[in-house]
């Protein structure tokens, strides 16, 4: 499984364009992350199965005029920001937040679903989503 950020245009954020990749592929598609408004969007996924699949998945978004980056990277601590009060923790749904042995913060890429709620309740604003 990788994750992914879509960038719709203007002229192709009214398209079924995830519902039709879903059923030219057979792939399993689940949306992390969404942003959509009249005129553009973004979204995050991850996409199931192997690269192969993975690999046609880009291929037919791109095709549709969708701008597709794999996302490396995931949410940032910046460490000396951060007071380690756990407020992050308790509201992440995807549990890739916790407390290391010697009790500080600890984020899980793989787990994390990049939503974002983090980001919200953070008293010191030390975290940031890197998008790639």
């Amino acid at each position: 499984m990788n994750k992914y950020i879509l960038k719709f245009p203007s002229d192709v954020v009214s398209s079924p364009v995830l519902a039709e990749t879903i059923l030219e592929t057979g792939t399993v598609l689940n949306i992390l992350r969404a942003k959509v408004d009249y005129n553009e969007g973004t979204i995050v996924i991850s996409v199931l199965g192997d690269e192969e699949k993975q690999k046609k998945v880009v291929e037919i978004l791109t095709r549709k005029g969708v701008e597709v980056s794999k996302l490396r990277k995931g949410i940032i601590n910046e460490e000396e920001r951060c007071v380690n009060c756990g407020a992050c923790i308790s509201v992440c749904p995807a549990g890739a937040i916790s407390f290391d042995k010697e009790g500080s913060i600890k984020i899980e890429k793989e787990k994390c679903h990049r939503c974002g709620i983090c980001l919200e309740v953070c008293p010191r604003r030390s975290l940031s989503i890197q998008e790639y």
